[in-house]
């Protein structure tokens, strides 16, 4: 293996052996994990997470999956858990408990204190015969798969770790579909970051009360560019107070004006205002927004509530929000 072709064509050929070790997985997944996901689901206390070597990594991994998706979550170090560790566990919370081959004695611990308290624990390995599937009250067993490469990494943990990762993030995102769980629940987790702002609503950057640049439908022409200079928004909102109806001027409706009428002193709000401006709701994402105002190519946007009129965003403010 001296070309860069033939080094491109070995790392397909791992990935398709991944590949492979999860189409096996999916065959095989059978009514247990049914029941392990409904057994999170009613755990009134902790999902707690234990295992050794690359097993625990991985499940590290899974609990913050948990953890960012609402479901109380903490690993517990097996090689820890007779120096104090499972004092931790309650009789209400569930463990999850990984290991390959399912026969990991640090493993054993964990299994008499489980049964002295009565706390349910979810097995999941390649070996049926194990001590973690007598152990356990509900088994998810994964077919015996191969580590990728040849003779001389089938030690590795490749494949054992991609199957177990990957019933990691099946039991997650199930367990929260089965709670409801949106997106916004889940900004409620992450309120700081790029993930922070891509989940924000756009009630967070809206425009309001004395803010907004409001003008009358009789405004005259020089009004309106008076009050759009004033508020820098490029824009401003005609208010029907006897149909409690918005509509808008913007600083390009201004512009296609001067060039279409000779007389500009005539020319009054409601004859260059747009009567159905685009709305949206606030509970919009910030992204969301910028794309309803790229597609509509506008720069500002108005908000409504229950089918009331709240404020505005501009499509700079979203900008800056995002950038920063």
């Amino acid at each position: 293996m001296k070309t860069e072709k033939q080094i491109l064509s070995f790392g397909k050929k791992l990935i398709k052996e991944e590949i492979n070790a999860l189409i096996k997985l999916h065959k095989n997944l059978n009514i247990n994990f049914s029941k392990a996901v409904n057994l999170i689901n009613n755990t009134k206390g902790n999902i707690v997470f234990s295992g050794v070597g690359k097993s625990k990594l991985i499940l590290e991994k899974t609990c913050g999956t948990f953890s960012s998706l609402g479901v109380p979550s903490y690993v517990l170090d097996a090689s820890q858990a007779t120096h104090g560790s499972l004092g931790n566990l309650k009789n209400n919370d569930t463990l999850i408990i990984a290991s390959n081959s399912g026969n990991t004695n640090e493993l054993i611990a964990i299994f008499k204190f489980a049964k002295k308290y009565r706390i349910k624990i979810i097995g999941i390995s390649s070996n049926s015969k194990s001590q973690l599937f007598k152990n356990s009250d509900i088994n998810i067993v994964y077919p015996k798969v191969k580590e990728i490469g040849d003779s001389n990494f089938k030690l590795v943990p490749t494949s054992s770790t991609t199957t177990l990762s990957a019933i990691g993030d099946a039991l997650a995102i199930s367990v929260a579909k089965l709670r409801g769980f949106t997106i916004r629940d889940f900004s409620q987790a992450h309120p700081g970051g790029q993930i922070g702002k891509a989940l924000t609503s756009i009630k967070d950057l809206l425009i309001t009360h004395k803010n907004i640049p409001f003008v009358n439908n009789e405004a005259s022409f020089s009004k309106i560019l008076s009050v759009i200079a004033s508020k820098r928004l490029g824009c401003a909102l005609v208010k029907d107070k006897k149909r409690k109806k918005i509509s808008i001027v913007t600083d390009g409706d201004c512009s296609r004006a001067a060039a279409k009428y000779k007389n500009l002193s005539l020319i009054k709000a409601k004859d260059i205002m747009t009567k159905n401006p685009s709305y949206t709701d606030e509970k919009t994402l910030v992204p969301d927004a910028l794309t309803i105002m790229n597609k509509k190519r506008i720069t500002v946007l108005l908000i409504k509530s229950k089918g009331k009129f709240k404020g505005l965003v501009s499509i700079h403010s979203i900008l800056e929000f995002l950038n920063k």
